[in-house]
């Protein structure tokens, strides 16, 4: 089964052997969404081929009130700067928010991750848990990301932005709203204000790179 036109799946409210259906996901080579919440799912593992690689196709994934441990949570955010199409990613109501000692790995993963812009940390408007650690560490990155900081990344088989885009990809960082990690999964951007400090830093990246902060 290699069906190509699936771009939707969603899976919710099981106490079936959720890894069995997400390796049978894997075969829809074409899922960009995918709805997990509210199921019984710690292994993350099964969902690397629509994570990782060439054929990578997920943009949005709902993992909100499963049974993902601290360590399962690790090892998967490891992972995270080799996912290089997904964008949104829901998190809330998983046991690993209750410890801290994935923080690290996850900042450390969400500088070197240049394409997620959401995650949601937050299960509804009714929870109190405070998330000011997770957004001290989360915002910046991903803020970053949405603003477009891809355009700074060059590998072998890129070139540099073209010098007259760049003015395009500041007033599109200055105008946009963002993300906060304590949003709840689902909602837009903040409305409240635009991050300045998104285009001070990509400004000040851009400027580093020509070597004009060195004259």
């Amino acid at each position: 089964m290699k069906n190509t036109s699936v771009k939707e799946v969603e899976l919710r409210y099981t106490t079936l052997d959720c890894s069995r259906f997400m390796e049978t996901f894997c075969r829809f080579k074409s899922i960009e969404v995918l709805n997990l919440a509210n199921n019984c799912i710690s292994v993350l593992s099964p969902l690397d081929p629509l994570l990782i690689g060439g054929s990578a196709t997920l943009r949005s994934l709902n993992l909100t009130n499963n049974d993902i441990s601290e360590e399962n949570a690790i090892e998967f955010f490891q992972k995270l700067s080799q996912m290089k199409r997904l964008r949104h990613m829901g998190l809330a109501g998983n046991p690993f928010l209750e410890s801290e000692s994935w923080m690290d790995v996850f900042s450390n993963a969400g500088w070197q991750n240049k394409s997620m812009e959401c995650i949601s940390f937050r299960y509804s408007n009714w929870d109190r848990q405070d998330y000011s650690a997770i957004a001290a560490i989360a915002n910046v990155p991903l803020s970053l990301n949405r603003g477009g900081r891809r355009a700074l990344e060059i590998d072998e088989s890129s070139k540099p932005l073209p010098a007259g885009l760049w003015s395009h990809v500041l007033e599109r960082a200055a105008t946009l709203f963002y993300y906060d990690a304590a949003d709840v999964w689902g909602h837009d951007p903040s409305l409240d204000s635009t991050r300045a400090d998104v285009v001070f830093w990509l400004l000040k990246e851009k400027m580093a790179g020509n070597g004009l902060l060195e004259r």
